[in-house]
């Protein structure tokens, strides 16, 4: 397991700690982002109160670079579990980078490196309504073909603000046949501090699993296949727990299509059917899903779950509370979900900790996971 010490913050920046990472003027923040170039090299886009930097590692994760900041001007950055700074590095060695801050609202800024990531561009409005509504819980990502998307929740179209609920935009930010889309609307009614979870089917698609509000609020999930020529987004319902609440779980899903577009998803609930932690999976393109699987312990506050696929083998992972320690959890499937491992636990921390993610680098398989006095984590699952 390879290990960098590294002390990061709450939302911005904590005091005291055992890590030291004294490089970033203020220690680092606590909602770190990371992915593997196309050279094997770790990114990672790393928020403190008044900046946002990036730093890469040549040896998975032991030691970093020194950090470059993107915004010369200070700008009071907007951070939490589900709203974070993104980082995608194309086959060119292209860096793209969004983040949240607050001017005058709340709303997403991009910047984009030519240069492998020694300099980057003024930071830019990523929608052109973004001086007008605000815009957050961007996400990054990059089809198998090298197109880089972003997809952020919106509040252009909310008229009756009474009702809860924020839209769904993307933008296609690089494109080889050399065409654009710019702010495309895909949805309403969505939760409106739950991450979008993306991935890409086939036929290079984006497909989106996210959390909607339903009638009544009930906040289940849905899926929205998104086509790349245009055409209106595909929406269905999958979830049916019935988690009726007025306000935000802030609790978002997970979702991976392998080769074989088989979909395999994640999420948290407190509906009034299921509780906890499930897993679920398709082989028609998400139209039907098997019985959710419970995982994860109910008592101990089992949550924020990711998954990663490749080929038939499957990847979980989440954290709990065990009343004195966050504990990281894995388990796998080597059959497309339909055996699973027993739970594994790879890592625990002591004071704050992150949500963890699955990350690949070709072949390797990782988890991501930031902790207050662990520091930075990138532990190998193989």
């Amino acid at each position: 397991m390879a290990v960098s010490t590294i002390s990061y913050g709450e939302n911005d920046v904590l005091k005291g700690g055992t890590a030291n990472y004294t490089h970033y003027p203020q220690g680092g923040g606590m909602r770190v982002t990371a992915t593997f170039g196309p050279d094997g090299r770790l990114w990672r886009i790393v928020p403190e109160k008044r900046f946002i930097y990036v730093d890469y590692s040549a040896d998975l994760g032991k030691t970093f670079s020194a950090p470059v900041r993107i915004n010369s001007k200070p700008q009071r950055i907007k951070v939490s579990r589900q709203n974070r700074p993104d980082i995608i590095v194309d086959d060119s060695g292209r860096v793209f980078v969004i983040y949240t801050a607050v001017l005058g609202h709340t709303t997403q800024l991009l910047s984009i490196s030519d240069d492998s990531g020694r300099t980057f561009s003024v930071p830019t409005l990523l929608s052109k309504k973004a001086l007008e509504a605000i815009s957050f819980l961007g996400r990054l990502t990059l089809s198998p073909s090298g197109q880089a998307y972003t997809f952020w929740l919106d509040k252009r179209d909310r008229s009756d603000w009474r009702k809860p609920g924020y839209s769904i935009y993307s933008a296609l930010l690089s494109n080889k046949s050399g065409s654009s889309l710019v702010d495309r609307k895909l949805a309403d009614s969505t939760c409106e501090c739950c991450r979008i979870a993306v991935a890409f089917d086939s036929e290079e698609q984006p497909v989106l699993f996210t959390r909607f509000i339903y009638p009544d609020n009930i906040r289940d999930h849905g899926l929205i296949r998104v086509p790349s020529e245009g055409g209106k987004p595909s929406l269905w319902r999958v979830t049916s727990d019935q988690w009726k609440i007025r306000g935000c779980p802030e609790h978002g899903p997970a979702i991976s299509i392998n080769q074989e577009d088989e979909y395999h998803v994640a999420w948290f609930t407190q509906g009034s059917i299921r509780q906890g932690l499930f897993y679920s999976n398709s082989s028609d393109q998400g139209h039907h899903f098997s019985e959710p699987l419970p995982f994860g312990t109910l008592d101990n506050m089992s949550g924020y779950p990711d998954i990663l696929t490749k080929g038939k083998h499957v990847f979980l992972t989440w954290t709990e509370f065990d009343g004195t320690k966050t504990l990281l959890l894995v388990m796998h499937s080597t059959n497309g979900g339909k055996n699973w491992s027993p739970v594994k636990l790879i890592a625990d921390s002591t004071a704050g900790s992150d949500i963890p993610f699955l990350i690949r680098n070709k072949e390797d398989v990782f988890v991501s996971w930031n902790s207050k006095y662990e520091g930075y984590r990138l532990i190998p699952l193989d």
